[in-house]
């Protein structure tokens, strides 16, 4: 894959030395609705946030860090026991007003994405498995790219994961709910039996159903949920 388009028009100073090879490519969304709030978010001295790449709404993307550096974009997050996610990971931020705002993402925007993340991919050597959402790496604090970010086209163009399955409400049991918090944990999700507190361990399993299930937000998991769980395990150690 060729390098797409990409425009160095602005900068940001908010970075340092990365401490690990780069191993993830993590999205987000800024919550801004145009391109020069997003520009000054990610260049602020004061708020101390940045991220390699940010892709506008009309699906232009700018080169905000050098990917040789680190990126100040995945905060105190985790994935498969691994800490600094900053410093394995490219961030992407793409202009979006965010979940609460009901704000979808224009076609152009998605497919310049689409493009970014195989270039990054091929060029790094990074896991369809290793592309993730804000929400998926820092379930207890974050929710973007949210439950309207289109990870079906994505798979569809095999830049990310996505499980198909027919939606059930059945409820799982005791022995089925201890096999989903084993599942999540050999995902890369914190491990649910550690956290000891209902509101952490219902926001991973938001933050699970907002990536997969986004219609099971705000609800128990059901026997779609475990299918899922058990169908990426599957992908992971393929």
């Amino acid at each position: 894959m060729s390098q797409p388009d990409i425009s160095h028009n602005f900068k940001s100073d908010n970075f340092d030395n990365r401490k690990a090879q780069i191993e993830f490519i993590i999205l987000h969304y800024t919550e801004t609705d145009n391109l020069a709030k997003s520009v000054e978010l990610l260049s602020d001295n004061i708020r101390k946030v940045s991220s390699h790449y940010l892709i506008d709404t009309n699906g232009e993307i700018y080169n905000l860090v050098c990917e040789t550096k680190r990126a100040w974009h995945a905060g105190i997050s985790n994935w498969d026991q691994m800490e600094d996610i900053n410093s394995r990971s490219i961030g992407i931020e793409i202009v979006n007003s965010g979940e609460k705002k009901f704000a979808n993402y224009p076609k152009s925007q998605i497919s310049s994405l689409i493009n970014l993340l195989k270039y990054l991919m091929k060029k790094f050597g990074i896991s369809i498995f290793n592309i993730l959402g804000h929400s998926d790496i820092a379930p207890l604090r974050k929710i973007d790219p949210g439950k309207f970010f289109p990870w079906k086209e994505l798979a569809k163009k095999n830049v990310a994961v996505w499980i198909e399955e027919e939606p059930s409400n059945k409820i799982l049991n005791t022995s089925q709910n201890h096999e989903l918090i084993l599942n999540l944990r050999e995902i890369g999700y914190p491990n649910l039996e550690k956290l000891k507190d209902d509101k952490k361990i219902k926001k991973v399993l938001e933050a699970f159903h907002r990536r997969f299930i986004p219609e099971l937000i705000g609800r128990v998991p059901t026997s779609t949920t475990l299918k899922i769980s058990y169908n990426l395990l599957k992908i992971k150690k393929s």
